[in-house]
């Protein structure tokens, strides 16, 4: 018994060590992962980064932005929307107006501009929503700027209320001009009213809540 109460201190200790050397250990794998030539596998890596507080993460996400396969690009683009990462807005503003930038990638780009918040994604986002773009890609942007809630873009969603071609962008449009006067909630308002401890909710849960709202677009498109 004696031998007994003398072991478990340590291996409560080990067990102690291990939990704060996981985040370390798994960014260093992480790190070793993303030179991996399958994009798929660099992909993989990525998703291990969803749950880890390091500060680490985003700035190895960020990097991932430059990546030559946008699968890839686009994995880092959803991840750093749902971790809300401030810091990530002035490079994914950038990339949204690179000739290089596939389109795909800056459907995401965009909301994830909206998810974030950050009145530094106003001015992007208008200037995205301003092109020539496709319905999808007008409603993602009209969306996203409701998200932000800046009064910058009240003129230009007026504007697409009133005018836009698609009765889907339209009603979005709407709805953005209630969100950003306070008269309805945006997705990230009602996430935090529901449950106030959903500043630790799993980013799976975020990013599906999106594309919930992306099916429910292109239901409405047909």
């Amino acid at each position: 018994m004696s031998h007994q109460g003398q072991v478990k201190p340590g291996v409560d200790d080990m067990q102690n060590r291990a939990a704060e050397e996981t985040p370390f250990k798994i960014i260093k794998d992480v790190k070793l992962g993303l030179k991996d030539a399958d994009p798929a596998v660099r992909v993989s890596e990525l998703l291990k980064l969803r749950f880890l507080k390091d500060p680490e993460v985003n700035q190895i996400l960020m990097t991932s932005l430059s990546d030559p396969d946008a699968r890839v690009k686009i994995k880092a683009v959803d991840i750093l929307g749902a971790r809300e990462a401030n810091e990530s807005v002035p490079p994914m503003s950038s990339m949204l107006f690179l000739r290089s930038t596939e389109p795909i990638v800056k459907l995401h780009l965009v909301a994830a501009l909206g998810r974030i918040g950050d009145a530094q994604g106003v001015m992007p986002v208008m200037q995205y929503l301003g092109q020539d773009q496709d319905e999808r890609a007008r409603g993602t942007a009209v969306f996203a700027l409701g998200e932000i809630g800046s009064d910058k873009a009240v003129s230009l969603l007026n504007t697409v209320a009133a005018e836009d071609q698609s009765p889907m962008v339209r009603r979005l449009a709407k709805e953005a001009l209630q969100k950003v006067s306070g008269q309805m909630p945006t997705e990230r308002a009602k996430t935090v009213a529901s449950d106030s401890s959903k500043q630790n909710e799993p980013t799976d849960q975020k990013l599906a809540k999106l594309r919930e709202m992306d099916k429910k677009m292109e239901d409405s498109e047909r």
